[in-house]
């Protein structure tokens, strides 16, 4: 509210001065030989007054401004549409009754055609106010909506940073480097090409958390997650079983880097693997263009600290990148995570 009235009176005051400069010295402002011109007589009351209106005025139609960017429309170019008509109504209203005022209390005796004149000269002027109200406004609200986008993007990046260091820190953390130094171990005894094989899905699991990318297509994103899961199936065994049903025409759709495979992460680490209760982790899409993890409960008796690659972290990335919402299911029986596809021509 002090900004509006700030710069309500800077514009009252600033259009004025260069409005009573001009009619004071006429041409001899804007050439630079001065011409005569007959003495006129300068009425500061007068200015004053005029001033006083235009602020009232213009103070009202930032108001009304405010308002209008504060309602939401389906349409960007609506709001524009009902700012622009609602200020110059504003501003016809309050330019009527400001230019009429003194002659309906008296102040004045008006002579033939007084009237026209004065509304139509005084419409003129207010609504050139209005104008620049209107403009000052509109280069405000892409100011503010550059400045929001930029620090939305800083926070991204912020979190992606953060994302790419925890999920470093999970795959080199000493538990995971000791299960699959283990598990080559026992492999490079019996089974020579399943050990090769192995090292290779390692090196991809580490490739794609060393990636430095904002987004990644799904296809990307799935080869890192089918090798993790080759790492997890050799180490557990039958005990943990992977259902990919995903259509080939969501492949080019974009995603965040590790979202899937953090998703995958957390089935694991939060759920019993055992030969008794084996666990299934489904990994779908679906036609409305939204990628499903899923697997049953109950989780483990005694739960693993979390590396950082959450739920929270993962929806907070989505909101900022794409304004989109991840939708958490939990009945019990099956926990899911539905995760939105955005398409790449967006």
């Amino acid at each position: 509210m002090r900004n509006i009235l700030l710069l309500s009176l800077a514009i009252s005051v600033g259009f004025h001065l260069l409005f009573s400069l001009s009619a004071f010295f006429g041409d001899t402002l804007f050439f630079s030989e001065p011409k005569p011109m007959p003495h006129k007589h300068f009425n500061f009351l007068r200015v004053l007054a005029f001033t006083a209106c235009s602020y009232v005025m213009v103070f009202c139609v930032f108001l009304f401004n405010r308002r209008m960017l504060r309602l939401s429309f389906k349409k960007s170019y609506i709001r524009l549409i009902w700012i622009v008509i609602g200020s110059l109504l504003i501003t016809a209203a309050f330019s009527v009754f400001f230019n009429c005022f003194p002659i309906w209390m008296d102040f004045i005796e008006p002579m033939p055609g007084f009237m026209p004149r004065v509304i139509r000269n005084g419409l003129v002027k207010d609504f050139l106010l209005a104008a620049i109200v209107i403009l000052i406004v509109q280069l405000l609200k892409t100011m503010h909506e550059r400045n929001q986008i930029a620090v939305e993007n800083e926070a991204l990046r912020a979190e992606n940073i953060t994302t790419h260091y925890e999920a470093l820190k999970s795959q080199l953390d000493p538990h995971f480097m000791f299960n699959s130094l283990n598990t080559l171990q026992s492999l490079i005894g019996t089974d020579a090409e399943k050990a090769q094989s192995y090292v290779q899905e390692l090196s991809q699991v580490l490739r794609a958390t060393l990636q430095n990318k904002e987004v990644v297509t799904l296809e990307q994103e799935m080869q890192g997650v089918h090798a993790y899961c080759n790492l997890m199936q050799i180490r557990y065994g039958d005990n943990l079983k992977f259902d990919f049903q995903v259509d080939q025409r969501f492949m080019s759709c974009l995603v965040l880097p590790l979202s899937v495979q953090g998703l995958v992460e957390n089935a694991i680490k939060h759920n019993v693997i055992s030969g008794k209760q084996p666990l299934q982790v489904s990994i779908t899409t679906s036609s409305s263009g939204v990628l499903k993890v899923s697997n049953p409960i109950p989780p483990k008796i005694m739960e693993e600290t979390g590396s950082g690659i959450g739920l929270a972290n993962l929806a907070e990335r989505y909101r900022l990148k794409w304004n989109v919402e991840l939708e958490i299911m939990n009945d019990g029986k099956i926990f899911e995570v539905i995760l939105p596809l955005i398409d790449s021509k967006e």
